[in-house]
């Protein structure tokens, strides 16, 4: 029995077949909404995100399923899932950022909230937060999105991928911009700040 096979049943829809260990997955590819999505027909992958994660990442590999792409006219880089395919780690991170987020706005969330006639969101940020505090906080962001980057990179290059691909060097060339941005604000960073007279915004 083949590994993968597939059945067009229209311009839009396209029925697949896949092995994984001694499991046969179903899957279907559609098209809605000026985008192509790969959805999980079987059970066990709807209910187990893992399981469901480690055979789309197969699948993706698979060389049938590439040259299927191919003669179809679709993108890889383009598919989409109809599931949330995203690991534990980048939820954390995730979290983390939204986190970030909230905390920044918190006191003056309140403030508006207990006052009828409120406070600016923007205001309150810049009065209750130094350059220093700004550039600190950017460069948090910017640390985070460089290592996300470089595990996209990491596992491209497991994949095969390297510099001689469009894709790879795509990630290195956003990897190469949050660096320069990084470094630019660490140069801001120095800038002759006293104790006793902290600049703002």
């Amino acid at each position: 029995m083949l590994d993968f096979s597939f059945e067009i049943i229209d311009e839009t829809r396209i029925n697949m077949q896949y092995r994984y260990g001694s499991a046969m997955f179903t899957f279907n590819l559609y098209y809605q909404q000026d985008n192509w999505t790969l959805h999980p027909f079987d059970g066990m992958l709807l209910q187990n995100r893992e399981m469901c994660r480690l055979v789309v990442a197969e699948l993706l590999q698979h060389k049938d399923f590439h040259v299927m792409l191919a003669r179809e006219n679709i993108t890889l880089s383009a598919l989409r899932t109809s599931i949330d395919l995203q690991s534990q780690e980048e939820a954390a991170h995730d979290l983390d950022t939204r986190g970030d987020r909230e905390r920044f706005g918190s006191r003056s969330r309140s403030r508006r909230n207990n006052q009828e006639d409120g406070q600016d969101l923007l205001d309150t940020f810049i009065e209750e937060n130094t350059f220093e505090d700004i550039i600190l906080m950017e460069q948090g962001r910017m640390e985070k999105r460089i290592a996300f980057f470089r595990r996209i990179i990491e596992k491209m290059f497991m994949e095969g991928y390297g510099p001689e691909d469009d894709e790879f060097r795509n990630v290195q060339a956003i990897i190469r911009i949050y660096k320069d941005a990084y470094d630019q604000l660490s140069d801001l960073g120095n800038l002759d700040i006293r104790p006793d007279d902290r600049k703002r915004w």
